[in-house]
This record gives C-alpha cells, sequence and structure tokens, in this order.
C-alpha cells in the first residue's frame, strides 16, 4: 500500500524518544511520501539527560537548550516537523488543560496515524503517562465539543512503541515495520544525540534483533522496528485490509 498522503503524529514523552523508538518508521513514511508531525510533551531535561549533569555548574535551562537543539536536528535527517510541548518531566504528568493542548494539535494537523508509547514502561513512568494522556487527546480530538471551532480527527490507527526492556513491560510485539531501506538515515538521525549516545547502539542492536525475527515471515529484512495496535484491523478478510479494498473498489467503479 502507498505511503503516500498519510500523515502521521507521533507524540514521544521526552525530546528523543521517538528516534531511538520509531526513527525508521518516520523515515519510512516521509520517504514514502507521508507528513509526519513529532511532538515532544517534555525536552527530558531532568531525567533524560544524566551525561549533561555530570557538569555540576549547568542550569536545567541550559539542558533544554542543548537536548532541543539535539532533538531538531534528528528530525531534521528524519525529515519530520518537530513541536515542543515543554512540560515538566520526571514526574511527567498532564493536567486536562494540558491533555486538551494536544487535543488541538491533533486536530490542527489531522493525523491519520498515532505513535506512542506503550502501556507499560515499569522502567519510566513518564511513558506511561505519556500513553494515557495520548489516548485521551486523541478522543478529545475525535469529538466536536472539546473544540467546537475545530475540525475532530478521523478515527485513527495508534500504534505503541516498543519498551527499552520489553520482557519486563509486558510488551509483545504485533506488528513489525522493514525499516532496512532507511536504517542508515535512523543511524544518522541517532548521531544526533549525544547527550544519550549509549541508546544509539542499544537500539542498532534492537532493530537487528527484530529484523532476524522478521525474516521467518518475510526475506531479505535486516532491520525492524515493532510496534503494538490499539485498533483492532478491520477487513474483508485475513490478508486484506478494508482500507485497501474500498481503495480498490473506489479505483475499479469506473473501469
Amino acid at each position: 500500500m502507498s505511503l503516500k498522503g498519510k500523515r502521521v503524529l507521533v507524540v514521544s514523552a521526552h525530546a528523543a524518544d521517538f528516534v531511538w523508538r520509531a526513527g525508521g518508521t518516520i523515515a519510512k513514511y516521509v520517504k514514502g511520501g507521508s507528513a509526519v508531525k513529532i511532538i515532544c510533551l517534555s525536552i527530558g531535561a531532568r531525567g533524560e539527560s544524566e551525561h549533561l549533569w555530570k557538569d555540576k555548574t549547568i542550569t536545567e535551562e541550559k539542558v533544554k537548550a542543548l537536548r532541543k537543539v539535539e532533538s531538531e536536528a534528528a528530525a531534521k535527517v528524519l525529515g519530520a516537523e518537530i513541536s515542543f510541548l515543554d512540560l515538566p518531566d520526571h514526574l511527567l504528568v498532564l493536567s486536562k488543560e494540558e491533555i486538551h493542548r494536544l487535543s488541538s494539535e491533533m486536530m490542527d494537523f489531522q493525523p491519520n496515524i498515532i505513535l506512542t508509547h506503550s502501556e507499560k514502561d515499569y522502567f519510566n513512568p513518564d511513558h506511561d503517562n505519556a500513553h494515557t494522556a495520548t489516548l485521551a487527546a486523541a478522543r478529545s480530538a475525535n469529538v466536536s465539543g472539546v473544540w467546537p471551532k475545530k475540525d475532530p480527527i478521523v478515527q485513527c490507527d495508534i500504534y505503541l512503541f516498543e519498551p527499552d526492556v520489553p520482557e519486563q513491560c509486558g510488551f509483545f510485539p504485533e506488528i513489525y515495520i522493514d525499516i532496512t531501506d532507511v536504517f542508515e538515515t535512523k543511524k544518522e538521525a541517532m548521531a544526533q544525540i549525544p547527550a544519550q549516545s549509549f541508546m544509539a547502539e542499544t537500539y542498532a542492536h534492537r532493530t537487528k534483533q527484530r529484523g532476524n525475527l522478521v525474516t521467518r515471515f518475510r526475506k531479505n529484512v535486516k532491520y525492524a522496528e515493532a510496534f503494538q495496535r490499539v485498533c483492532p484491523f478491520v477487513g474483508l478478510s485475513f490478508d486484506e485490509s478494508l482500507d485497501a479494498q474500498m481503495k480498490f473498489v473506489e479505483l475499479t467503479k469506473n473501469m
């Protein structure tokens, strides 16, 4: 299925989460002609920037500025738009007003795909809270009454990133995205985040491991990213989605 014309919204708890967990998928969709926007709920200055805090003279504002520059550079490599809600992290807890702010951003962008964190990440509750806030914001954006002057979004397909330690978080991959053709782009994007440089090696190995698992089902896959889905698959058969079938009908009805 063509990726052209898709609108993908990525909601990242911290400024660089999107790079490790979905950088290849973002690059693949951009390459295929999709519009991709990343919203970082926080910069991740407090709990995601240990390397920078080794300098005991540094300030939180300086850390935020450095992390923002890194994340903007990574997004540029991937070809995606990026914005920051600039909420405090550790803990990242969104109020109703902040969730509605996120829903407003969703309505402005009008996505048909949303990527965000998985439901449980026992090693970082900010990710859990980002998951809950994103689903709540998507629901608010899906109705007319929260922002009456804006058009509601369509019912989006929502997919969840793989957490750092999936085995401890109950994450069972349901979808693998082949990122073999854009893996070098993901590597370049990861290289833009020196404050968490140790993550680059971890996720290079992770995508290779996932690619190896996928070869059981599809040959010639070297690198892949794993996701879970929130919305059920709806189709006319097990191997063809309703969306694909309806497009086929639309294309052929006048032939």
